[in-house]
C-alpha cells in the first residue's frame, strides 16, 4: 500500500513538473507573448484605435506582457526548473508577489472599465437628455485619465505586500495570522467576485439597452461598436470562467490547509494557476474568434505585412536587374575605347 502511494505520489509529481511546469506554463507564456503584441498592433491601427474602449485593450495587453513574465514565467522557473530565488530572498519575494498582485488585480480592473465604457457608449445613444454625462466618459482624455487612476489604485491598495509578505515554511506568503486570512479575503474578493460582479451587471445592463436602441428610428450605434461590445463581453465572461478556480483553491489552500501540503494538492494549486493565465495567455485568440472587426483587421495586417515584404524584395531583385544592365551598357560602351587604344 505505502509503495503504491509512493509511486502515485511520483507521477503526480512528474506531471505537475515536467509536463505541466515545464512545458505548458512555457507554451502559454510564448503563445500569450506573441498574442498581446498582435493585440497591440491591431489596436493601434486607425480604424480600430478610434475607438476609446481600444485605449482599455491597448493597456490591458501590455500589463500582459509583465503578468506573464513575472507571473507565468517566473512560476515556471521556480516551479520547473528549481529556481528558488523567491524562498531565499526575501527583498525578492516581495518585490514579485507585489507586482504579481498588482497586474492581478489591474487586468480585472482594465476589463471592468471596458464593460462601464461600453455601457456609457449604449446611455449616450439612447438618450436624447442628460446624455452628456456619458459622453465624457467615452472620450480618450477621459479613458486616459481613469486607466492612470486604476494603475495608482492598483499600485496604492497592494502597497501592503512588501510589508508584511515574509518567507515561512519554504514559502513567499503573507506573514501567519490575521494578515494573511484578512489578505485571502481581499485578493477573493476584490480579484475573484467584485470585478467580475461588476462586468457581469453591466454587460446585462448594456444588453437590456441595446435592445431599446434597436426599436430607435435612427440609432447611433455603429456596427464598429457593436463588435466592441461583444468583444467585452467575452473577454469579461472568459475572465470569470478563468480566475475564479485559482482564487477559490488559493482561499482554501492558504486558510483551512495546515502542514505540508500534499503532492495532489501541488497538482490542483499548479493546474489553477495554469488556467488563470490562460486569460491574459489566449485574449489574442478569444478576440480573433468571437470579433469580426479585429478579425478583419488583423487579416489586414498580415496582408500589408506580406505584401510590403514582397513588394520591397521585387523592387530589390529590379534594382539589381538595372544595375547589371547599367553594367553590361557601361562595358559595351568601354570595349571600342579599348580596341582603339590597343590598336
Amino acid at each position: 500500500m505505502t509503495n503504491t502511494s509512493v509511486t502515485t505520489d511520483n507521477t503526480i509529481e512528474f506531471i505537475r513538473i515536467y509536463i505541466i511546469c515545464r512545458c505548458l506554463y512555457l507554451i502559454i507564456f510564448v503563445i500569450g507573448i506573441i498574442g498581446n503584441i498582435l493585440n497591440i498592433i491591431v489596436f493601434c491601427r486607425k480604424k480600430l484605435r478610434s475607438n476609446s474602449c481600444s485605449t482599455y485593450f491597448i493597456a490591458y495587453s501590455i500589463n500582459n506582457f509583465m503578468n506573464l513574465t513575472i507571473g507565468l514565467f517566473m512560476w515556471s522557473l521556480t516551479f520547473g526548473f528549481n529556481l528558488d530565488l523567491e524562498y531565499k530572498s526575501v527583498t525578492y519575494c516581495k518585490a514579485r508577489r507585489y507586482f504579481t498582485h498588482v497586474n492581478f488585480l489591474l487586468s480585472s480592473c482594465l476589463l471592468t472599465m471596458a464593460s462601464i465604457n461600453r455601457y456609457a457608449r449604449v446611455r449616450q445613444a439612447q438618450l436624447t437628455k442628460n446624455h452628456h454625462r456619458y459622453i465624457i466618459l467615452c472620450e480618450r482624455r477621459t479613458t486616459y485619465i481613469i486607466i492612470s487612476l486604476t494603475i495608482i489604485f492598483c499600485l496604492l491598495v497592494n502597497i501592503h505586500i512588501p510589508v508584511l509578505f515574509e518567507i515561512s515554511d519554504n514559502d513567499c506568503y503573507a506573514r501567519k495570522g490575521v494578515h494573511r486570512i484578512l489578505f485571502d479575503i481581499y485578493f477573493l474578493v476584490f480579484y475573484a467576485l467584485l470585478p467580475p460582479l461588476l462586468m457581469v451587471a453591466f454587460n446585462i445592463a448594456t444588453v437590456r439597452h441595446i435592445r431599446c436602441i434597436k426599436k430607435l428610428i435612427h440609432p447611433t450605434v455603429s456596427r464598429g461598436e457593436y463588435q466592441f461590445i461583444i468583444l467585452v463581453m467575452a473577454h469579461s465572461f472568459s475572465n470569470v470562467i478563468f480566475t475564479i478556480p485559482y482564487t477559490i483553491n488559493k482561499f482554501i489552500y492558504y486558510t483551512f490547509e495546515n502542514g505540508t501540503p500534499s503532492e495532489k494538492e501541488k497538482l490542483i494549486t499548479t493546474i489553477t494557476l495554469l488556467i488563470a493565465f490562460m486569460n491574459p495567455g489566449f485574449s489574442f485568440y478569444l478576440y480573433t474568434l468571437t470579433t469580426k472587426s479585429f478579425r478583419s483587421e488583423f487579416i489586414q495586417v498580415c496582408k500589408e505585412f506580406f505584401i510590403g515584404k514582397m513588394s520591397y524584395s521585387c523592387q530589390n531583385k529590379m534594382n539589381d536587374i538595372t544595375t547589371q544592365k547599367t553594367d553590361v551598357t557601361s562595358l559595351r560602351s568601354s570595349i571600342p575605347t579599348v580596341l582603339s587604344e590597343k590598336y
